[in-house]
């Protein structure tokens, strides 16, 4: 493929040498603090079930299944800039196959969020193939009505329990080194993996070429066809990819609550996870899961105080995207900007 003449911004671009020791700092500055965020988060997560309470254990498991969720969510959102309203359906997707899988057939649970992965993953790319040919408002009502036939599939179906779902879906059996996942704070550990796994995996997509050309998508596609990239598979293969996400989360979601039922199909929880990211901010990587904590805490808070809690996340949704550039992440990265340099100021010597 012939370079451009002017080759200013390019996902692949590595050889422009005027510009490689300055790029090549910023990358590793940017590396450093990835990984800083990202050992101070750990930390926190691994101490937080010695600090809390057991419905506190089962909140935060909540979160970390909801921030598999909603990274997934923004790998198109933030990522390839695609809005797409069917999301919960590939959630509800992995937790009815775990569900029948472990429940009904009698497989292994682990075998069985296997399946639901994998299932999830050919599924959603196959939904992508269909939709993201289109864009716009097109792209959001094509993923809005794949979401409700699915939820429709799940409701009519005998053996998904219909509209009354299913029950008494086991965990997955630890027993090989010694742990009972029934117990919340194993199943927390269990979960925190799981999503340290995903992240790490989502974290290598997004930082490979195959990431920055979802970027170019994202900021000019017209310049990426131009450029000669076929844009159409790697718009569907993202939508895999988050699709597959979505069902690990229902995966574990099944588990964690013992129960499923075509309500976590709707196209209402898909608008929650949205809001999630945009909260948290679609631009930084671990935004969306920032946005889903402060999303379930501040639900399990408001609704013990009215049942009208929905009101108040809409205001809070207007006053983020009116005062919080770049969401929750944003401010916290000004903030700390700010911080740092007023601390380095003070630090220096003064003639």
């Amino acid at each position: 493929m012939e370079n451009t003449d002017d080759d200013s911004w390019h996902p692949l671009v590595e050889g422009d040498e005027s510009r490689h020791d300055p790029m090549d700092r910023a990358a590793a500055r940017d590396q450093r603090r990835f990984l800083t965020i990202a050992l101070i988060g750990l930390a926190v997560l691994i101490a937080l079930p010695f600090v809390v309470g057991d419905y506190y254990v089962s909140l935060f498991s909540e979160i970390l299944i909801f921030g598999i969720l909603v990274s997934g969510v923004n790998l198109l959102l933030g990522y390839t800039g695609l809005v797409s309203l069917g999301h919960a359906s590939f959630m509800g997707l992995g937790a009815y196959v775990t569900a029948i899988a472990a429940s009904l057939l009698g497989y292994p649970v682990w075998l069985s969020m296997l399946a639901s992965i994998l299932i999830s993953l050919l599924i959603a790319y196959g939904v992508g193939l269909l939709s993201v040919r289109t864009k716009g408002v097109q792209f959001l009502l094509i993923t809005l009505a794949f979401g409700q036939m699915f939820h429709a599939i799940a409701e009519k179906t005998r053996f998904t329990g219909g509209d009354d779902g299913m029950t008494n879906i086991p965990r997955i059996d630890l027993g090989f080194i010694g742990l009972d996942a029934d117990q919340d704070r194993v199943f927390y550990f269990f979960v925190l993996v799981c999503f340290v796994v995903a992240m790490l995996i989502l974290r290598r997509v997004v930082e490979s070429p195959f990431g920055r050309v979802l970027v170019g998508i994202r900021e000019n596609e017209k310049r990426m066809l131009a450029m000669g990239y076929t844009t159409f598979p790697y718009k569907a293969l993202a939508f895999g990819i988050s699709g597959m996400l979505a069902g690990l989360a229902g995966s574990l979601w099944v588990q964690h609550g013992f129960f499923v039922n075509p309500h976590i199909m709707t196209w209402e929880l898909s608008g929650e996870a949205l809001l999630m990211v945009i909260i948290g901010g679609s631009q930084s990587f671990f935004g969306p899961v920032l946005g889903a904590a402060f999303y379930v805490l501040a639900k399990d808070l408001l609704s013990e105080i009215t049942e009208a809690y929905l009101m108040f996340f809409g205001l809070i949704f207007v006053l983020v995207v009116a005062f919080f550039q770049g969401g929750l992440a944003g401010f916290a990265s000004r903030f700390a900007e700010r911080f740092l340099n007023r601390k380095s100021d003070g630090g220096e010597d003064k003639p």
